[in-house]
This record gives structure tokens, sequence and C-alpha cells, in this order.
């Protein structure tokens, strides 16, 4: 992993925190594989959820937080993509708490 694709990833991870601080991620150091690359190592929080949320779910979640749907998956604010919220990243709990474990952010 190269030193610009190390920035990419933590651009990644600081707009992920901040969007979705419940699943945030840290960052527990790197490891190599003796080939010259580094590769972070990452930690978030075990989710305890009920279910996967709906689509609907989804879409009235990110409409709270202020993003507008794009595609299926896809929502923008500002200029921020985030993407891949598919249910199967998308968690909901027994209180009906909504958890973002897995997405895509890109700076648009």
């Amino acid at each position: 992993m190269t030193s610009i694709n190390l920035l990419k990833l933590f651009d990644r991870l600081i707009l992920h925190n901040t969007i979705f601080p419940q699943t945030a991620y840290e960052l527990q150091g790197f490891t190599g594989f003796g080939n010259g690359s580094i590769y972070p190592i990452l930690r978030q929080n075990f989710i305890v959820y009920d279910r996967e949320a709906t689509p609907i779910e989804i879409d009235t979640y990110m409409s709270a937080l202020g993003f507008e749907k794009v595609e299926d998956t896809k929502y923008t604010k500002d200029n921020i993509e985030v993407s891949d919220l598919h249910p199967r990243n998308v968690l909901k709990d027994i209180d009906g708490d909504i958890f973002v474990v897995d997405a895509e952010f890109r700076q648009i």
C-alpha cells in the first residue's frame, strides 16, 4: 500500500467516523508482508443486531442525516458520496437503532 493509498484510506475512515460515529473504526497499528507494503489493522465494535435494515429504513436514516438518494444504494450530501448501503451493510438492533458497518465513501 503506497502512502497515497494510506492517505485515501485515512480520509475514508475520517468520513465514516464522522458520519457514523456509532460504528467508528479505530486504527490499531500496521502490518506488512515483507515486500515493502504496509497494511492497516482496524478495529470496529461488534454490533448486536436484530436484523438487516430494509431499503426504506436505510432511505429514512440517510435522509435524517441530510443525505439525498441518487441510486439504489448511493447517497450524497454536499461533496460526500456514500455508497454500498445494502441491507447487509446496515443493521438494526432490537431498540430500532441503525448501524452502518460497511460503506464506501468518496469526495465529489
